[in-house]
């Protein structure tokens, strides 16, 4: 299985669940977009109405209409707008200009009030309802591309791994080469407890043939994981490489306790090891 195609169909997945996933629902975004506009006009008319205080502190005419110490203006623009229609001081014509700007930015801010206003708080089930009837058939589209695609490259890896340990002369059976390791180390194991009074001609074999089981066997099985996976996922991956994987320290550590001829300790780790694998053959049992 191509291995390829599953990547694109994975790649316009992901493009498509997230694309569609964005959208919002067509009254939020409604919403959405009218306090946004709003924030923009009330920001451009506060920088109206700076500049009209400005001009009226620049020819020193007294506070009034929101300017300096006089009362603060209203919350709302068409508040707003009254009091300034109330207005009937004359003006300069420079004044009166930034004047007439700033009713003129009230004036465009009254209507998007009035439908930030009306627009109604959604709630969840209303904001989905109305995602699900914008966006929610592409999305759903792109989530069964993203798994299909997922399924492809499983697949595919799945093949390729199984190829790679035909072409490469490894045990197809993780099972086979499983039983081979704990019949060597269980082997290895009744001949040090044989040993009454180990020489050091006795532990030099004894670690030359764990290095061989090391090497060789126990090499092959721990480069078996992507098969292992292949065929039992990440779950049995675990269940398995877990006793296997503390087994395989335990070997280590009764080389480093042959090298130093300490006889009890590669003992005792030699007999763990095999317990370990003892427990890596009971999960493979499970798993069938």
């Amino acid at each position: 299985m191509n291995k390829n195609i599953g990547l694109v169909l994975l790649t316009i997945g992901i493009g498509m669940t997230a694309g569609f996933g964005a959208v919002l629902s067509p009254d939020f975004r409604k919403a959405t977009l009218a306090e946004g506009q709003l924030q923009m006009a009330n920001n451009r008319a506060d920088a109206l109405h700076a500049e009209y205080c400005a001009l009226r502190s620049e020819h020193n005419l007294k506070d009034a209409e929101g300017c300096g110490a006089s009362p603060s203006l209203p919350d709302t623009a068409e508040e707003k707008l009254a009091l300034f229609d109330q207005g009937d001081e004359l003006l300069l014509v420079k004044i009166t200009q930034a004047r007439v700007a700033y009713r003129l930015a009230l004036k465009k801010i009254v209507p998007l009030e009035a439908l930030v206003v009306e627009a109604e708080v959604q709630g969840p089930e209303a904001r989905l309802s109305g995602w699900t009837s914008a966006a929610g058939i592409g999305f759903f589209a792109g989530l069964v591309l993203l798994v299909a695609g997922a399924w492809v490259c499983r697949k595919a890896a799945a093949f390729d791994a199984s190829e790679e340990g035909s072409s490469s002369g490894e045990a197809v059976d993780f099972g086979v080469l499983l039983t081979q390791v704990h019949a060597s180390m269980s082997v290895l194991h009744q001949e040090m407890l044989a040993l009454a009074t180990p020489s050091v001609v006795d532990a030099d074999a004894i670690k030359e043939r764990l290095e061989s089981i090391q090497k060789e066997d126990m090499a092959r099985l721990c480069a078996s994981g992507p098969r292992v996976q292949s065929l039992h996922g990440i779950e049995g991956m675990a269940a398995l490489f877990s006793p296997l994987s503390a087994g395989e320290r335990k070997m280590n550590r009764a080389w480093s306790a042959l090298v130093d001829r300490h006889w009890p300790e590669a003992l005792a780790s030699v007999g763990g090891a095999v317990d370990d694998l003892e427990g890596t053959k009971a999960a493979l049992a499970a798993l069938r």
